[in-house]
């Protein structure tokens, strides 16, 4: 069976269906989610976190090679029989090249599942999105408590959310960058495009067929 990697456009729901698969198959897969890990290493002072203290909310300014590293070192963490569950790594070129050459050198098959969503509907999720302060969840304002449902803690507006021009420079990264690696990946390997604009379940329907 082939490891399965995640990519997204801003707000398009692909954490929910990460955590609808790990929650439905926890015994499927080994996840990686690299905001997540990024978020772990800064929380601590250390060296790393001194790097990632002032880029990990606005981390499209983390070097390539630290989160190729950084996804290398999980790779060495797994079995060759696991099967991975693999949170969007593949945001640029040079880093999505890097780590698919590391996935070949250690015989890892692979898809990459596209959530696409139309920047319209981007601007209006990122404008009415609230997180969690502690673990980093998303929620909708107006439809959640002020409180995360995963841990209780605080649930805030990040800033960049709700400032239109971060908002704009954040969806111009992704069709600048991140476009063409999808472009790239289609010749190469295996995408898969599903629309985001769907409710919940018919996505996970859709994300089904290939798990």
């Amino acid at each position: 069976m082939k490891d399965i990697f995640l990519s997204w456009i801003q707000w398009c729901g692909k954490w929910t269906q990460a955590d609808l698969i790990m929650e439905k198959y926890p015994n499927v897969f080994k996840y990686f989610e690299t905001w997540g890990t990024l978020r772990a290493l800064s929380s601590t002072d250390n060296a790393i976190w001194n790097y990632l203290r002032n880029t990990v909310e606005t981390w499209w300014l983390v070097k390539d090679e630290v989160v190729v590293a950084i996804f290398n070192v999980f790779l060495q963490t797994v079995e060759p029989t696991d099967r991975l569950l693999l949170d969007w790594i593949l945001r640029k070129m040079w880093q999505a090249k890097a780590i698919c050459e590391i996935m070949k050198e250690c015989w890892r098959e692979f898809i990459v599942i596209n959530f696409d969503l139309d920047d319209e509907t981007v601007y209006e999720r990122l404008a009415s999105r609230v997180v969690c302060s502690e673990c980093g969840n998303n929620a909708i304002w107006g439809k959640v408590w002020w409180t995360c449902e995963h841990c209780n803690w605080k649930l805030i507006h990040r800033s960049d959310d709700t400032n239109i021009e971060a908002i704009k420079k954040r969806i111009e990264a992704f069709h600048n960058e991140t476009e063409p690696v999808l472009e790239w990946l289609d010749q190469q390997w295996r995408l898969i495009h599903i629309d985001a604009k769907q409710s919940i379940n018919e996505i996970f329907n859709e994300v089904e067929k290939y798990i």
